[in-house]
């Protein structure tokens, strides 16, 4: 939740739910739960907190960034912030927002 943190939506439950229902959108209601519970094996506490929604959502940032990013963005947007604009990337780094 590295977006959503800077937002202040961290502790939000509007975005919680839309960050859950982009989730499922993206993955299906019958293969979320299975993505779900392998992310959440990864680690028990994560650099955002040890909630599910930190373990996951830090899970795929580790696996699969861009994914990780166009969840938070649309679940953001669902209710009704703008996301943070992307910065220019690091030497040696693809551009990217910054965590």
């Amino acid at each position: 939740m590295h977006l959503a943190g800077r937002l202040g939506l961290k502790n939000d439950d509007k975005y919680q739910a839309a960050y859950w229902k982009a989730f499922e959108e993206f993955f299906g209601a019958h293969n979320a739960p299975v993505v779900k519970a392998m992310l959440l094996a990864r680690k028990d506490k994560v650099d955002t907190g040890n909630a599910e929604i930190d373990r996951v959502c830090f899970g795929l940032r580790q696996t699969m960034s861009w994914l990780a990013e166009a969840i938070e963005r649309r679940a953001i947007a669902s209710v009704g912030k703008e996301s943070p604009r992307a910065t220019p990337a690091k030497q040696g780094r693809r551009s990217t927002t910054s965590s």
